[in-house]
């Protein structure tokens, strides 16, 4: 009888013992996974930020800006003025 109790505790035991496992197993794998997206994303990011960065350099980029610094050139100018007068 003390046996049976035994072997049937040392069954359950295998059976949890399993589960936890498995378990434990799936949780892994689903970690992984979400890792494994999140940095492809962030690598894909980087990339793209790169590609930017090949095509925008100095020159360009003070060809866009030249006519926003003559406006905001102007508005100075313009607050200057009109702070003096007030």
């Amino acid at each position: 009888m003390f046996e049976s109790i035994q072997l049937r505790i040392t069954m359950i035991m295998d059976k949890l013992s399993d589960i936890l496992i498995t378990m434990l197993t799936a949780s892994l794998a689903g970690l992984a996974w979400v890792l494994n997206r999140l940095f492809k994303r962030v690598d894909e990011a980087h990339d793209r930020i790169d590609k930017l960065d090949k095509l925008v350099d100095r020159p360009y980029l003070e060809t866009q800006l030249a006519p926003i610094r003559g406006e905001v050139s102007l508005i100075l100018k313009t607050l200057l003025e009109t702070s003096k007068r007030g």
